[in-house]
């Protein structure tokens, strides 16, 4: 089955079977990861879904949209690799694909 690493803030690694159009924070919550904690639901308005992807070798990132690119301009911890989990939905191309939860904002909420 395709899915995808996941590394939380601990270091630990989990592997999540990923399903074609669910986003990648559904599938990190249905795993129970906890640490990942979509206060917004997946409605592009917290940054508490913040990751850092590396795509599979021949994969091009998938283009950021501007309502992403502003919740993401608030987050103390941004990098070029950085996204929101609700904003990438999962396809089988993106098997083998490394997600790692940001360090939470604590200044956020």
């Amino acid at each position: 089955m395709a899915g995808f690493t996941l590394e939380t803030r601990t270091g630990g690694q989990i592997e999540i079977v990923g399903k074609d159009g669910v986003s990648l924070m559904k599938l990190i919550r249905r795993a129970g990861v906890e640490e990942l904690t979509a206060q917004c639901g997946g409605g592009c308005a917290c940054a508490s879904c913040h990751v850092y992807v590396t795509w599979p070798k021949g994969v091009a990132a998938a283009k950021t949209e501007l309502g992403e690119a502003r919740m993401l301009s608030t987050a103390n911890h941004r990098r070029i690799s950085s996204r929101l989990a609700c904003q990438i939905k999962f396809e089988a191309n993106l098997d083998g694909m490394r997600v790692c939860i940001a360090p939470e904002d604590m200044d956020r909420f």
